[in-house]
C-alpha cells in the first residue's frame, strides 16, 4: 500500500513538473513572436486640414502653414503621450493603441511625442515596426525618447536599433546619428536631438529638446554614488549624463545666437528629475518658489538617487520654461519650481501599473497632455483622462483587470 502511495505521489510530483515546463515553453515562444495588436481600422482619420511642413536646416524645423502654403502663426498643438507599455498583454495593448488612434484623431495635434517605455515586450523589432506603421498611416510627424524599459532585458533589442527603426519613417522626427560636443567628445544615450518650431517669420518659436535618461545606474556609479544614493531614495535608476548637459548647454546657446534672441524651449525626458520631488514638497509646504499648478501625486517620485545637476544648469541658461517626464504612472501633476515647469506627462498605457492594479481606485487615469505654444513661444499645458473623455468604455476596459 505504501508503494502504490508513493508511485501516486511520483505521478502527481511529474505531471506538476511537465506542466510547469510547458507553461515555460509556452511563455518563451510567445516573446519570440511579436504580439500582434488588433485595433479597429475606422478609427485611423486623418487630418485633412493638416498644414505642417518639415524644414531642413542645421536643426530640423517645423511650421506650420496656411492652404497656400506660407508660414502661419497658429497655435502649434503638441499631444504626447508615456508609458505605453506595448508588451505581451495583447488585450490591454490593443486598447491603448485605440486610445491613442482616437485621441490623435480627435485632438488634430502638429506633433505627437511619445515619452518613453513605448514598447517593452522582450522582442520588440517587429512590435516596433507595427507600432511605426501605424502612426503613419495617421500622417502626423512624430518622435520620441526612450524609457528605462526599452532594451533592458537579455532578449530585447539594443536601444539603437529602437532609434535605428524608427529613424526610417518618413514622419517620424528623431534622429539616429549620435551627437558631439563642440570638443568632439561622444554625447552619451541615444536618440537625443532637438526640434525648432517656427512662426510666420520663419523665426524660432520654441525649441524641443528630446534627451534620453537611459534605464539604470552602472554598476561603477552606484559604487561611486552610493552614499548620495543612500541619503535620498535608494533609487538605481539612472540620469543626464555631463556630455548631455554640455550638449545640451551648447544647443541653446547657437541656437540663440542664430535667432539673436533667448529662444524658449521645453525638454522631454523619461525619468523625471530630483527636483520633481522637491519641487512638490515645497509647493506643499506654500513656499514662494515652488507652485502646484495642476495634477495628483499618487507615488514616490521615481527620479535617480543621484543629482548630476541638470535643474541647476538649465535654471542658469533661462531658455527652458518646461521640463516634461514620464516614468511614474500615477503622478500626474505639474509644479512651477523656480519659474520652470516640472510636468509629469499624462500616463497613456493600460499595460502599465495603474490607480486599479495598485488598488489605489477603481478610475483609470491613462490619458494624454496637450502642450499648445503660441506664436511667442508661450505655453499652455492640459492633461485629459480617457476615462472622462470616453467615459460609455470604460466598463469593458475595467473588466481586463479582474
Amino acid at each position: 500500500m505504501k508503494s502504490r502511495n508513493n508511485s501516486e505521489e511520483s505521478r502527481k510530483v511529474l505531471s506538476g513538473v511537465i506542466q510547469e515546463t510547458l507553461a515555460d515553453t509556452t511563455g518563451a515562444l510567445k516573446r519570440l513572436f511579436p504580439v500582434k495588436y488588433r485595433i479597429d481600422r475606422s478609427l485611423i482619420r486623418k487630418n485633412k486640414a493638416y498644414h505642417v511642413v518639415k524644414v531642413d536646416g542645421e536643426y530640423t524645423s517645423l511650421a506650420k502653414t496656411d492652404e497656400s502654403g506660407n508660414f502661419s502663426d497658429d497655435d502649434f498643438k503638441i499631444a504626447a503621450f508615456t508609458d505605453l507599455h506595448l508588451d505581451g498583454k495583447k488585450e490591454k495593448g490593443n486598447v491603448t493603441l485605440e486610445m491613442i488612434i482616437r485621441n490623435i484623431s480627435s485632438q488634430k495635434p502638429d506633433l505627437v511625442v511619445f515619452v518613453g517605455d513605448n514598447i517593452t515586450s522582450a522582442v520588440e523589432a517587429g512590435t516596433v515596426r507595427q507600432f511605426a506603421q501605424l502612426m503613419e498611416k495617421l500622417g502626423v510627424y512624430w518622435t520620441l525618447v526612450l524609457g528605462n524599459h526599452e532594451g533592458d532585458n537579455d532578449a530585447s533589442i539594443p536601444r539603437q536599433q529602437f532609434i535605428d527603426i524608427f529613424a526610417s519613417y518618413p514622419h517620424c522626427l528623431v534622429e539616429k546619428e549620435r551627437k558631439t560636443t563642440k570638443s568632439g567628445e561622444m554625447v552619451w544615450g541615444v536618440g537625443n536631438h532637438v526640434i525648432n518650431l517656427l512662426n510666420a517669420k520663419g523665426e524660432i518659436r520654441q525649441s524641443l529638446y528630446f534627451i534620453d535618461s537611459g534605464d539604470e545606474m552602472t554598476k561603477e556609479d552606484l559604487e561611486k554614488y552610493k552614499e548620495e544614493i543612500a541619503s535620498t531614495n535608494n533609487r538605481k535608476d539612472d540620469y543626464i549624463k555631463d556630455s548631455q548637459i554640455q550638449w545640451y548647454q551648447e544647443t541653446v546657446n547657437h541656437i540663440n545666437a542664430m535667432a539673436k534672441k533667448k529662444v524658449k524651449s521645453m525638454i522631454f525626458t523619461h525619468i523625471p528629475l530630483v527636483e520633481f520631488h522637491t519641487a512638490y514638497e515645497r509647493a506643499m509646504e506654500s513656499d514662494a518658489e515652488a507652485k502646484l499648478l495642476h495634477g495628483v501625486k499618487l507615488e514616490r517620485v521615481c527620479s535617480s538617487g543621484h543629482n548630476n545637476g541638470f535643474f541647476d544648469r538649465i535654471h542658469d541658461l533661462g531658455s527652458t520654461q518646461a521640463v516634461i517626464s514620464g516614468h511614474d504612472h500615477v503622478n500626474d501633476y505639474a509644479v512651477q519650481y523656480k519659474g520652470i515647469i516640472l510636468a509629469y506627462n499624462q500616463c497613456s498605457g493600460y499595460s502599465a501599473y495603474n490607480t486599479v492594479t495598485k488598488k489605489i481606485s477603481d478610475t483609470l487615469m491613462q490619458g494624454f497632455s496637450v502642450y499648445t505654444i503660441d506664436k511667442d513661444g508661450g505655453l499652455k499645458i492640459q492633461s485629459y483622462r480617457n476615462a472622462d473623455l470616453y467615459p460609455h468604455l470604460q466598463k469593458d476596459i475595467l473588466e481586463l483587470y479582474k
